[in-house]
């Protein structure tokens, strides 16, 4: 999506704080991509010798994995397009946090 031009935008202390934690999932799923295939690895193969870590090869569920590593990316950006949502019906804001946090929902994350 293409971010949208919002003059006279002000954000308040809920929006810095509802920021900080979609920085902070972004992160999270970042290192969960990292982690998760070093799991794999160290409990296929860590501390084995050749018959321990090809019984863990052939009993490792490889389609789970893949299905599960594909899924990681969407739970984080649901999880932000949450925050957007919540931040977005919170009353008071402005129409110009309005239009940001509806941006952020829709896929602008120009800097965020």
């Amino acid at each position: 999506m293409e971010c949208p031009d919002i003059t006279g935008l002000k954000l308040d202390y809920d929006d810095w704080e509802a920021i900080e934690d979609i920085r902070r999932r972004q992160r999270a799923g970042n290192m969960l991509e990292i982690i998760m295939p070093a799991g794999a690895l160290a409990t296929i193969f860590l501390g084995n010798n050749s018959a321990q870590a090809t019984f863990n090869i052939s009993g490792f569920d490889f389609v789970l994995f893949t299905k599960a590593m594909s899924q990681a990316g969407d739970i984080v950006r649901k999880s932000i397009e949450k925050e957007a949502r919540m931040q977005y019906l919170s009353p008071g804001k402005s129409y110009e946090q309005r239009q940001f946090w509806k941006a952020i929902y829709s896929g602008c994350t120009g800097g965020v």
